[in-house]
């Protein structure tokens, strides 16, 4: 630097360039490529057309089993009755019979057989206590 740079307040020079980062640096820092995005927007759209088309489908069948004689009576049964059969089907075993059949026929330990019942471990140690006075 000359005096006279100095005096003007330091060598003219250029700022440097902003860096602008391309998307293959985009794609290395977050993990995927914007060319992707196109894709995946295209089959949410999609999905979301299955969906309506299918909910469309619907609505169709139930029009022509209406028109076909099918009434709100035997709409609400069929409604009930599955919603019948799944609450037995979920029904549960009763914990306690569950806990002794398990403690019978596996080796599971008492932890493992809490968790699965639902019972707390000294419940589970006090059936087998009472079980074992039986045999």
């Amino acid at each position: 630097m000359t005096l006279d740079e100095a005096a003007a307040g330091g060598a003219q020079q250029e700022p440097p360039p902003d860096f602008t980062r391309s998307d293959a640096h985009m794609a290395d820092d977050i993990g995927f490529r914007p060319e992707t995005l196109d894709r995946f927007a295209h089959a949410v759209h999609l999905m979301d057309g299955f969906i309506s088309d299918d909910k469309a489908r619907r609505a169709a069948a139930l029009r022509e089993a209406q028109a076909r004689g099918l009434d709100a009576e035997e709409l609400r049964r069929s409604v009930a009755s599955t919603t019948v059969r799944w609450r037995a089907k979920a029904r549960r075993m009763n914990p306690y019979r569950h806990a002794a059949t398990l403690l019978r026929e596996t080796s599971l330990s008492f932890r493992e057989i809490a968790s699965i019942t639902g019972l707390d471990i000294y419940k589970v140690v006090g059936l087998k206590l009472k079980l074992r006075q039986s045999h």
